[in-house]
Parts: structure tokens; sequence; C-alpha cells
């Protein structure tokens, strides 16, 4: 254990030791540097505040000297030095030249601004102390900075982008159009061409980013060629598909041919892409049914019967007959569509049949043919007629015997005057003549008047023949020229109203009716031969009935239409009566065919004699 004596303690707080010579010595060094510290902090601190706002000395910007100048004597100094890097051009070759660009233009020249930040930056940084250090540094050493170049990269790329654009070329695609005369036309392909600016900008960059970048840069636009979607060869190929899907096509039926022209099929082609991107030629069948139709109209026909040829009242051969076509166009339409489909798959075909409803003559050329020998006069009947202009001189009772003359009923046909005459106008040949209009006679009332003589010898001679007869009708008053009870009337009125003359030809052999016209001075006659195969029928007729006759009475009128003493007969009195006559037929054997009574009622028309009065 330690003590502490008295005399111990006394010392130490009485009588204090003296500093050993060593550490007086070092206290007056320490405090000998800190004063010669002090003195130099001073000097220095002073220096670094002379050059406060201007370039340490010793800096450099390569071998540019920037000692003591303030930011804007430095970019000066560093413009004039430096001013070549703003010197000089970029060339941009293409194929049709060059393209220069002005280093001016796209701003290329010395960094002046981030050399001067740079410069002075130097000796600027830290703490007080520190930058008092670093200011005596770069004094005593020196700085240098690596020259700067700058440029506008963006103004670069889109002036050699401008070039490679302006040498760009779309190419020509390959067409085919049809010139004014509606022929195929071929417009041939042409490549294009495009530039790339990728690698000239980059290798114009990187040039340009170099101190010691020469004053004239060139640099190449890569050119690559550019194809056509539609080659001339590919353009070909449509033009000659075309060709083929345009050919002309036929429609053939039997020995008729309807022929649907190249020239309007052209019309309807159009080429462009198809699905799977080839060019070709397209067909558009819009109008294919009206074309159709059209040339329906000239291949359709009715059935025609065989008929016979005669010479005076012979039969002497057979006109062959002729089959009936009806075109079906929508299927006719289809099949044409089927035609194109191949054609575009390569085919080529002219013919198409067309669909048809084919109908077949009721006699035949061989019907006919077989009957020819046995053919037979098996009726006839005349009816004289006076030549006035009631008939326009016998020409509306000639001129429809002329047209029946040789007409041909098949085996269990129907024959109908109208049709068989066909339309009553003046341009075939008709005359105004008379008719019985409200009770009266109109010497030129109506257009063929007289033309009931025709058909009541027709329905005679038919009637007498033994076949089924149908529409018949008598006259408003009776005519004595015609068998009592068994004339025909036949009228087109202009409200629409038909009254026709019918009979059908219940056999199974054809008839030829001949038709007679006789004229004699001022007398006419017509007369109707009916030809067939004979079936041993016979015909009887009852002997007519009459009843209810209704006296008819001379009267006269007075008119100043004539001179006193001249008459003219304008009506002749017929009586009125009721008619029934029946007509019995039997076959062969003696059975009954037909058997019908035809009733008759006839008016009763007064005589009318004018008186003229006139002086």
């Amino acid at each position: 254990m330690t003590t502490t004596t008295p005399d111990s303690v006394g010392i130490a707080l009485d009588e204090p030791r003296r500093p050993s010579p060593r550490f007086r010595f070092g206290v007056a060094f320490l405090l000998g540097v800190i004063l010669a510290t002090s003195v130099g902090a001073g000097a220095l601190y002073a220096f670094d505040q002379q050059y406060l706002g201007r370039i340490l000395p010793g800096v450099r910007i390569g071998s540019v000297d920037l000692s003591g100048l303030d930011a804007a004597a430095a970019a000066d100094r560093i413009s004039a030095e430096y001013a070549s890097l703003g010197q000089g051009e970029v060339v941009v070759g293409g194929p049709d030249g060059s393209v220069a660009i002005p280093y001016a233009d796209i701003g290329r020249g010395p960094d002046v601004a981030a050399m001067v930040d740079t410069a002075m930056g130097i000796g600027r940084g830290g703490d007080p102390f520190s930058r008092v250090v670093e200011d005596a540094r770069t004094a005593v050493r020196g700085a240098t900075i690596q020259p700067m170049v700058t440029f506008d990269a963006v103004a670069l790329a889109d002036r050699i982008s401008a070039a490679a654009t302006a040498v760009r070329q779309e190419p020509v695609e390959a067409f085919v159009t049809r010139d004014l005369k509606g022929k195929f036309v071929l417009s041939p392909s042409a490549p294009g061409r495009a530039a790339d600016p990728t690698d000239p900008v980059q290798h114009a960059i990187t040039q340009l980013s170099a101190l010691d970048a020469p004053d004239r840069i060139q640099v190449a636009l890569p050119v690559t060629q550019l194809q056509p979607m539609v080659t001339t060869v590919e353009a070909s190929q449509a033009l000659a598909a075309a060709q083929i899907l345009t050919d002309k096509v036929q429609l053939t039926v039997g020995d008729e041919t309807q022929t649907i022209p190249a020239s309007t099929l052209r019309g309807w082609v159009s080429f462009g892409p198809t699905a799977d991107g080839a060019y070709a030629p397209a067909i558009d069948t819009t109008y294919l049914s009206k074309t159709i139709k059209k040339l329906a109209k000239k291949i359709d026909q009715a059935p025609r019967n065989a008929s016979f040829r005669t010479s005076g009242g012979r039969i002497v051969g057979v006109t062959a007959s002729r089959t009936g076509y009806k075109t079906d166009v929508k299927a006719t339409t289809a099949k044409i569509n089927a035609l194109f489909a191949a054609r575009l798959a390569g085919t080529a075909s002219q013919v198409v049949e067309p669909a048809t409803k084919v109908t077949q003559p009721a006699l035949s050329t061989a019907g006919a043919k077989a009957a020819l020998p046995k053919m037979r006069k098996i009726s006839s009947w005349t009816t004289y007629f006076p030549l006035t202009i009631k008939n326009g001189f016998g020409t509306n009772i000639w001129l429809p015997a002329k047209l029946i003359d040789g007409y041909v009923v098949a085996p269990r046909a129907k024959f109908d005057f109208w049709d068989a005459v066909g339309p009553v106008s003046r341009a075939r040949g008709f005359k105004q003549g008379g008719a019985i209009i409200n009770g009266k006679t109109e010497p030129q009332g109506a257009l063929a008047g007289g033309i009931c003589s025709c058909s009541t010898t027709l329905f005679n001679a038919a009637l007498r023949a033994g076949y089924q007869m149908g529409a018949r009708a008598n006259h408003y008053y009776y005519i004595d020229r015609y068998p009592i009870g068994l004339d025909a009337t036949v009228f087109i009125s202009s409200g629409g109203s038909v009254q026709t003359m019918s009979f059908t030809n219940d056999t199974d052999y054809p008839i030829l009716i001949r038709g007679v016209r006789i004229h004699k001075g001022e007398s006419g006659w017509v007369r109707f031969d009916l030809y067939s195969v004979p079936t041993g029928r016979t015909v009887h007729f009852s002997k007519p009935i009459i009843r209810d006759i209704r006296p008819a009475v001379e009267t006269t009128q007075r008119t100043s239409a004539l001179k006193v003493g001249q008459t003219e007969r304008v009506e002749y009195p017929v009586d009125g009566k009721k008619v029934w006559v029946t007509r019995t037929v039997r076959d062969r054997h003696g059975n009954v065919v037909h058997k019908e009574t035809y009733f008759s009622n006839y008016k009763r028309v007064n005589g009318i004699t004018l008186i003229g009065t006139a002086h």
C-alpha cells in the first residue's frame, strides 16, 4: 500500500518543477512553425484572392495559355485559337451526285463554354485551405486541358437522312389496262432504290468528334434496289390469263349459235392482287344474266310442226319440223361462270350449251312423212261474197285465207283463228271494212271488216270433217250467204274483248288446211280444203229448227245528204229468229263421237232507205 508523506504533498503544491531544456526547445520550435505557416498561409490566401473570377496561372487549353484570364477573355482566346475546328464540310455521296454539309450548318467548332468552365474550375474546389494549397500547386506545376470539339449530331443526322430521302425512288408497278379500243395493254415495271443513312451518320459523327478531323469528310450512302410488288413478268402472265379468260363464249343449241364477244368480256375484267398476293385478272359478271337474256331472245324458238308441200291440189312433200327451246337464264349463267372459273384455272374452252327447256313439235318430220302417203282431202267448204267496200273489195277475206293456207294442225292440237292469222294491221295489208255496230251496219266501221266470211268458211269445213269444235258465235243478224245457224263471227274490239273460232284435231293424224281464193269479175269466193288421213267418221246435220221469227219491215229516212229524187239503201231488212242445228259425228263403227247443238239468236234489222231532200 502506498502512502503519501506530508513532505511530498507540500512539494507538489508549494514548489513546482521548472521545464526541462528539451521541452522548452520543442515548444519554441512548434511556435516557430506555427508562425511560419501562418505567414505562408496568409500569402497563399492573398494569392487565391488575387485570381478570383480568373483562371489560375499555369492553366492551358492544349497549347493555349489562359493564365489570369476571365471567362470572357478566355472564351475569346479559345475561339480565336481553335476557329479552324468550324471550317470544313461533310460531303455525302449518292448515285445522283454529292451533297455538301458545311461544318457551320451543324455547329461544329471548339466547345468554348465547356473548356472555359473546366479552366475556371481548376483550383476552385474543396475547402478554403485545400483551395489555397491547390492554387499554389497549379501555379508551380501548371494544368493542361484537352481541347474539346462540339457539333449538332441531330442536325447532321437530319441532313444526311434528307440526302438519303432524296435518293429514294419508289419502284414502278407493272399493270394491265385497256386502251380506247378495249384491248389489254401492258405497262412494264421498273425497280426503285433506297439509301440507308445509318452508317454514313455514324461514320461522320466519329470523324467530326476528333480534333484532327479533316476539313472534308466524305461519306457514301449505301443504295439498295427496291423491287416492285408486281413485276413485268407477273403482269405479262396476268395479261395472258386475261386473254384466255375473255375469249369469246359461244352458246350453241342445235344449229343455232349466239356469241358473247371477247370485246364485251374484256369490259368486265379488272386486274389486281389476289388473296395470296399474286397479280391476276378478275371478271365481274354483274351483267352476265342481262346479256344472256338478250341472247336468249335469239336462241329461244317456238316449236314448229312439220308441214306439207303442195302442188295444185296434191301433197308432194314434207317441210321439216323444228324443236322448240326456252333458255333457263339462271342455270345458263351458272354454267358460264363455271366456264370462267375453268379458264382462270388454265382450261381453255369456248362453247357452252345453254341450259334450255326443250319442247318437241306436236307433229314431227317423221310423223308427217308417215302420214303423207295416206293424206286425202276429207272436207271442203266455199263461201261467195260480193266485192265491196264492206270487205275491202275482198282483201279482208282473201288475206287471212292466204295466211292460213298451208297451216298444219298436229294430232290432238287446237286451231285458233286469231293465232293462225296473227295481228290485224294496215301494215300487213288489211283494209277498212263493214262492221255491225249497235245493231247497224257500218260500211267502214272496222279494220279487216268482212273477215268473218273467212272464219265461217273454215268453221264449216272443220265442222263437216267431224272434228271437236270449240269457240263459235253467230253474227248479230243472219247473213244469207252463210248456212243458217252455222255461221262463225270473229272480232277483236277496242275494249279488249275477243271472239275467235276454234276447233281441236281429236285424231291421230295431222290436218293440212288449204286456203283457196277465187276472183271472178265483181264476185269473190273463198274455199278451205282440209287434208288428213281418213278415219271413217261420218257427219250428219239435223234440219234447222227456226222459231220466234220477228219479221223485219222496210223504213225510209229523209236526208239532206242526198238530192231530191235520190235514194240510197243503207240497210236490208232481215228477220229476227232463233235457230237450232244439231251435228252428230260417228266413227267408222257407228259410235257417236260428237254431238252438239248450235244455237243462234239472230236479231231483227229493219230495212232502211234514205230519201234525198236537198235541192
